[in-house]
């Protein structure tokens, strides 16, 4: 009798034990990414090194660019002064961000219905182009799509990018296009012959060309392209966190409303052309009515 009481109060205790693990770790599990983030004081973005969007300032090793800022300005506000700017590889941006390496990315990623399935897009925050550039003088003069499929050109642009769709649906055959994991090889191949254009977003090229970087290359200018190939730009937060998404999204139309957004744009040399308008939302870029549930402009 006496030897058993103390196995009984161990199987007691144990059980206890066991019933406040499951407790605590029950409530460490419930906490969202957004409370962790305003209880921290921290968050983590991807970006992917490339000027305007987001990007190593070079004599600071600061991140800078039209996200960085835009984000440094709504989560400040919060109480959140670590922003954690990681920077990889436009492909490895949303694999990044589903694997947990990031809480949000934020590099020029444009909404598309694709991209819904895997993200929680926020509300869009530019309107993005296809821009091309060439060598100087344009010797080929490429003027859209069009001259690409016309002069059986060899077009170069980022792996993944919304600039390979839209270049499919004008139809440049997949055998005429090249594709890099960086805007520094496009531009590379560019300068050696291996490819005539590189076709970019708009505020990549802006920002290209303002970089002091493009000696002997030149935008294409006019690239022209239509309105249905235009896209948007937006920060993009796993699915599970859509009350993070709802922050962030609350804090843009802020930075809308009291004018620095304007004055970022203007900082990095983007007009009313890069304006989104009022009646495109993320909900209809999506083409769900919901904003997704589930791989910069590219």
């Amino acid at each position: 009798m006496t030897s058993r009481r103390p196995v009984s109060l161990a199987l007691i205790w144990g059980a206890v034990s066991a019933l406040m693990a499951i407790a605590l770790g029950g409530t460490a599990l419930a906490e969202s990414t957004k409370e962790r983030v305003l209880r921290e004081g921290k968050i983590v973005i991807g970006i992917h090194n490339r000027t305007p969007w987001g990007f190593r300032d070079e004599a600071t090793g600061q991140a800078v660019g039209w996200h960085p800022d835009l984000l440094r300005a709504a989560f400040s506000e919060l109480g959140v002064k670590e922003i954690d700017f990681r920077v990889t590889e436009f492909g490895a941006l949303i694999p990044g961000l589903l694997a947990g390496r990031f809480d949000a990315v934020a590099s020029g990623l444009s909404i598309t219905p694709e991209r819904c399935l895997q993200v929680a897009f926020g509300e869009p925050d530019l309107k993005v182009h296809d821009a091309a550039i060439v060598l100087a003088g344009n010797p080929k003069q490429i003027h859209g799509f069009e001259d690409i499929v016309s002069q059986n050109i060899i077009m170069g642009a980022g792996r993944g990018s919304v600039s390979v769709r839209n270049a499919t649906g004008a139809g440049v055959p997949e055998a005429n296009m090249l594709l890099f994991p960086d805007i520094e090889a496009n531009i590379s191949a560019l300068r050696s012959g291996r490819i005539d254009v590189t076709v970019v977003s708009s505020p990549t090229a802006i920002g290209l060309l303002s970089s002091g970087k493009l000696k002997g290359l030149e935008s294409a200018t006019p690239f022209v392209t239509t309105d249905e190939q235009a896209t948007y730009a937006a920060v993009a937060f796993r699915s599970d966190d859509q009350d993070l998404r709802a922050l962030w999204d609350e804090r843009l139309l802020a930075l809308k409303q009291d004018g620095t957004a304007s004055k970022v744009m203007a900082r990095y040399g983007f007009g009313d052309s890069e304006l989104v308008p009022d009646s495109v939302t993320m909900e209809k870029l999506c083409g769900t009515g919901t904003g997704g549930t589930d791989g910069a402009g590219k």
